[in-house]
């Protein structure tokens, strides 16, 4: 958005423009080119407004590429002429406080969640930073360097590719044409590259890369000064680092963890070894190490020196005999110790920690290792053998409940053979624990039971039918893809669950229809703003998924700044029931460059067709589906909605691999500018996913999405959806400590699509709140520091 009000300006002054005339004092460009130096060189966007013939239609609110930027002058003869442009160390207070770190705790953090903010983004920082002291080294010493401040409500863009500029750039000064890093040095490198096309200055005259002006948007050295900050924090705090600016630094002053020789592990029964990288190593593991750790667990008496002796050299142990297990005194507070002290990472390994550990069948796991078979089960069996029965969390008839180590507080099962964690109380306050550590794995994660929670009400097909019908919207045919323009919101809702009442195809068949961009952009919040109070209010796991959420990122980004439209955004559409329907998605595979968690609020079952359940039941069962799934509809008789197929962010080059050889095979062009995944042309059915897995190796997870389901999907994660029935659901997009790599690589991924993507705009400013959110975690650690010197 490049709109802002722009105030009534100095030179509006008549007593401060003499003053001004007389000292000669430059000053700051405080208005639009066309109100303040009409006979100066304009910019792009004021000189554009100026060829509007109609006053009318030329509008006040224009964003001036040079308001609060350029500099003016008079001359001896009282003339307004330009004089340059603000510098990096001309900024003022309020200029620099927006990028400094505040000296006192700041709202909406605590100091565990910096801690681990700035131990899952900080390298991520540190590499943002290394990048601009790169290109900052490659302006030739005699440049001067441009500030260009930033301005409320307005969100800098490159006028080439439309990814958010976020610091370093280059302008030019007769038009203000912007471009970013990357722009400019594939500019550099190739004049004759046509792969983004730059706008040509004034008169016609191309813009040669050599005249543009190297221009900074952080004031001063803020950048860099923050970026040392973050190397004292996390010295001081002991928390991971492993970026190449401050490696040496930390491994010299901080405290080992684990020593780059892998023979540490974690004291588990499943103990991996692991690289300092993360990489897995192929090592037997010692079932039979000492578990005396657990009698100062159990007994509650978990201090800092027991919490140290979890992670000793196995060989010290190899040999010593189990010791007794004491009874359990307070079992809850013993598990939250246990799950804070060492339910953390210790290997970025792709077959899924978390299922590693609490697999309870014995034998070997996907990568080989040997396990111990039902020793964690055992072991909380006699932790919990004084509950009672009624203490025991509900099942769904049909499935059966492991009771783990994770924490029998929260209730949970595994879907997709032991590989989908489901938790089941969608408001459970220990949710968020179990939930980040498969979600540090990149694994998709389910929560049920939502629609309990949600007013029933207002999601009801009728009521959108009644509040919105006569609004004109276009549909798809979910068959054809074709886009039916001129319908109307009535029209979808009327053969939502009613087959007669369907629009139909020239042949006289009932369309299968998805309700397009409904509501458009951003206006969820306003159209509907009881639906969405009543979303965010049962959302699960609100630390993550609130737009205020502690471990939601895109929060840091100050409201200065135009924030991310993050949703709540609608998925409306009908089932697709028959046979031949198995090839088509409701949603084709895509992926995503934030975080979401998609809620099923409503599953319709619509009238007039035969055989619906007999035909559910065979697209479940095509879809790979695993038999307790299975069980939930044939058993427990719950509603289900979609079908969904996610795969790992790590195997997306692999999958795009295999959709351009089918393309190939299928005679299909593969143009630069697109792509097989972003383009979302492809549905993956049954024998196509039958090929990837055995030509890739690349297994996703089938899901069925049932009344009440919340789907969570990593950013990255390449997914599809198909209907069984008629759903509703609402999606809230959010940015995770975790996946922040992902969001990052996917941003510059994007520049490259066609300028007709949808995913082409930068609209997450990925690097603004990776800054901002280390910037925020980093003063919450400064201001707690007088806690480090306490015993």
């Amino acid at each position: 958005c490049k709109w802002v009000i722009v105030r009534k300006s100095i030179l509006a002054d008549a007593s401060k423009v003499k003053k001004l005339q007389q000292s000669g004092e430059a000053f700051v460009q405080d208005g639009s080119c066309n109100n303040i130096a009409p006979h100066l060189h304009k910019c792009r966007e004021c000189r554009l407004d100026s060829y509007r013939k109609n006053k009318e239609q030329r509008d006040s609110t224009v964003f001036c590429r040079f308001f609060h930027f350029r500099r003016l002058q008079f001359n001896k003869h009282g003339i307004l002429r330009e004089e340059g442009f603000l510098t990096p160390n001309k900024y003022d207070p309020e200029a620099i406080s927006l990028w400094l770190p505040l000296s006192k705790n700041v709202v909406g953090l605590d100091l565990d969640t910096a801690k681990y903010i700035l131990a899952n983004i900080g390298d991520h920082f540190c590499q943002l930073v290394i990048s601009e002291k790169e290109v900052m080294s490659t302006i030739e010493p005699h440049r001067q360097v441009a500030w260009k401040r930033a301005v409320r409500g307005v969100r800098e863009m490159c006028d080439v590719c439309d990814t958010t500029i976020f610091n370093l750039h280059w302008v030019c000064s007769k038009c203000g044409f912007g471009v970013c890093v990357d722009c400019y040095r594939m500019k550099k490198k190739n004049d004759d590259s046509d792969t983004f096309s730059w706008f040509k200055c004034v008169k016609g005259q191309v813009h040669e890369p050599e005249n543009l002006m190297p221009t900074q948007i952080i004031p001063g050295k803020a950048l860099y000064d923050v970026g040392d900050i973050v190397h004292s924090v996390r010295t001081k705090w002991g928390i991971k680092a492993n970026c190449p600016c401050a490696n040496k630094q930390f491994k010299a002053l901080s405290k080992p963890t684990l020593k780059e020789d892998s023979k540490q592990v974690l004291l588990l029964p499943r103990a991996m070894s692991v690289s300092p990288a993360g990489s897995k190593q192929t090592a037997s593991v010692n079932t039979s190490p000492s578990l005396s750790w657990l009698s100062n667990l159990t007994s509650g008496n978990v201090n800092k020196e027991n919490k140290e002796k979890l992670l000793i050299p196995i060989s010290k142990n190899e040999n010593k005999p189990l010791q007794p297990l004491p009874t359990l005194a307070k079992p809850s507070a013993a598990l939250q110790t246990f799950n804070s002290a060492i339910l953390t990472p210790v290997s970025n390994n792709n077959t899924g920690f978390l299922r590693n550990l609490l697999n309870s069948s014995g034998g070997k796991t996907d990568n080989g290792l040997k396990t111990t078979p039902k020793i964690l089960d055992d072991i909380f069996a006699s932790l919990v053998q004084n509950r009672t029965i009624t203490d025991l969390p509900k099942k769904p008839q049909g499935l059966t409940i492991k009771p783990t180590i994770m924490g029998f507080d929260t209730p949970h099962y595994w879907l997709c053979d032991n590989r989908l964690l489901c938790l089941q109380d969608p408001n459970n306050e220990s949710n968020w624990n179990v939930f980040r550590e498969c979600w540090k794995q990149g694994q998709p994660v389910m929560v049920s039971g939502v629609h309990h929670k949600l007013n029933a009400d207002l999601w009801r097909p009728e009521s959108f039918r009644k509040e919105f019908g006569q609004q004109e919207v276009d549909l798809v045919n979910c068959r054809t893809n074709e886009i039916i323009t001129g319908a109307t919101v009535g029209d979808f809702w009327d053969g939502f669950e009613d087959i007669s009442s369907r629009l139909r195809t020239e042949e006289g068949e009932p369309m299968v229809l998805k309700l397009k961009d409904w509501p458009p952009g951003e206006d969820f919040r306003d159209m509907m703003p009881s639906r969405f109070d009543d979303l965010m209010k049962n959302i699960p796991l609100p630390e993550y998924t609130r737009r205020g959420g502690k471990l939601n990122l895109a929060s840091r980004l100050p409201n200065y700044f135009v924030r991310p439209d993050l949703g709540p955004k609608m998925y409306n559409a009908y089932g697709l029931i028959t046979p031949e329907d198995r090839k088509y998605g409701t949603t084709n595979l895509h992926l995503d460059v934030s975080d979401a968690a998609n809620v099923m609020v409503y599953v319709g079952i619509p009238k007039g067709q035969a055989d619906q359940e007999e035909e559910v039941l065979k697209t479940i069962q095509d879809g790979d589906s695993d038999e307790l799934t299975i069980k939930r509809f044939t058993e427990s008789r719950e509603k289900p909605g979609a079908l969904w197929h996610i795969y790992a962010a790590k195997d997306t080059e692999k999958i795009r691999e295999f959709l351009k050889k089918v393309a190939e095979e299928q005679g299909q062009e593969n143009p630069v500018d697109h792509d097989p995944i972003h383009d979302q042309s492809w549905y993956l059915d049954r024998s196509l996913r039958k090929r990837l897995h055995q030509e890739y190796g690349v297994q996703g997870w089938a899901i069925v999405q049932f009344l009440g389901d919340v789907v969570f999907i990593p950013a990255g994660a390449p997914h599809q959806v198909h209907n069984l029935y008629s759903c509703i659901k609402v999606a809230e997009d959010f940015v995770s400590p975790e996946h922040v790599k992902h969001c990052f690589w996917l941003t510059q991924e994007f520049r490259y699509l066609s300028h007709t993507h949808t995913n082409h705009e930068d609209k997450l400013q990925v690097k603004n709140v990776i800054y901002h959110a280390v910037k925020d975690a980093v003063g919450i650690l400064r201001a707690n520091e007088s806690s480090l010197s306490r015993p």
